[in-house]
């Protein structure tokens, strides 16, 4: 009987320490992950994105906890970054958020349960960050995503590649480009959100320099350039929304071909900006050229018109069929 309460203690003290040591292995070394990144001469490049991986880490980190109190998150948050940094702290969150749920049964119900407590303005970015854990959790392996896949909204779900492919291209991509090769692991749908992702990726590996990401992406297999030129786009958006009026017309440098692709990649990195935080989004604009604020606002109605125009039944091709949509609409604005 001893023996019995013995190894029933056991277990029960295992049960209880285990979430810890869980959360525990997940937490991010910012100081080492800084200097990892730390390629540049450029020292205005390396503030920037420095502070962004920073934003990203802590995001992550701080819910890293056991016990979540979602009031707590927001406020801490809200008092270590600024608007702008504040959202990549949440894509981190999402990462944080990735690593706690996959604790619970329903892993996938309960990642959009901490999503929609905390702040649904940043959807986007917390399905990126799940995509960083997947990544760091199971690789390539597409099956044991597939799991997470069925438990998430649907018409949203396949962003979580975005992030399997910005982090698998940030981490690799530099020594070995053949990395993409890997990217064949998921069906093609997906392959193509990798793509978007990598795209995003290649604005900091080529540190903000367009002439050069442009000329990358066209390197990379046809059929998924279009997807890479998007990602381009949200990244060159979303990063630069600081200095909207000097990266309004970067859509004139891409080739015409592609030109659609990143104007739609534009658009949905000005929403996402937008939804998180209409606020500084209004601050923004006031400082704009009118121009400027103009064309971003107007690129932002495609978005909406674009999502609009989708069948309510379509929820499992949702996220595809609203870039395709996006991209027919600024193609017409183009012409």
């Amino acid at each position: 009987m001893e023996t019995s309460i013995t190894a029933a203690g056991l277990i029960a003290g295992t049960a209880l320490i285990f979430p810890f040591l869980y959360l525990g292995l997940f937490r991010q070394n910012i100081s080492k992950t800084i200097k990892r990144f730390s390629f540049s001469q450029d020292q205005a490049f390396n503030r920037k994105f420095h502070q962004v991986l920073k934003a990203f880490l802590t995001g992550s980190n701080g819910v890293l906890k056991p016990v979540l109190r979602m009031a707590d998150v927001r406020e801490e948050l809200a008092h270590q970054f600024p608007p702008f940094y504040r959202g990549f702290a949440y894509e981190g969150v999402g990462l944080g958020l990735g690593v706690k749920a996959s604790l619970s049964l329903g892993k996938g119900r309960r990642f959009e349960s901490y999503l929609h407590q905390l702040s649904p303005g940043h959807l986007y970015q917390y399905y990126v960050g799940l995509g960083w854990y997947l990544s760091i959790r199971h690789r390539f392996d597409y099956e044991a995503m597939a799991g997470w896949l069925r438990q998430l909204d649907s018409r949203y779900a396949p962003i979580v590649f975005d992030g399997v492919g910005f982090k698998t291209a940030l981490y690799h991509y530099r020594e070995n480009k053949q990395i993409i090769q890997k990217l064949t692991s998921f069906p093609y749908p997906y392959q193509r959100v990798c793509y978007q992702g990598l795209g995003r990726s290649l604005w900091f590996l080529h540190e903000f320099d367009l002439k050069e990401v442009s000329a990358e992406i066209e390197t990379l297999p046809s059929s998924f350039r279009n997807d890479a030129f998007s990602g381009a786009g949200i990244a060159v958006a979303y990063s630069m929304f600081d200095q909207v009026a000097h990266t309004a017309e970067a859509d004139l440098q891409i080739p015409l071909a592609y030109r659609a692709s990143f104007r739609q990649g534009l658009a949905f990195g000005w929403e996402a900006r937008k939804l998180q935080d209409p606020a500084y989004w209004q601050r923004q604009m006031q400082i704009c050229p009118s121009s400027v604020s103009t064309k971003v606002n107007h690129y932002v109605d495609c978005v909406h018109q674009a999502e609009q125009r989708i069948e309510a039944g379509a929820a499992e091709s949702y996220y595809f069929k609203w870039i395709e949509e996006a991209r027919r609409i600024l193609q017409e604005k183009q012409a």
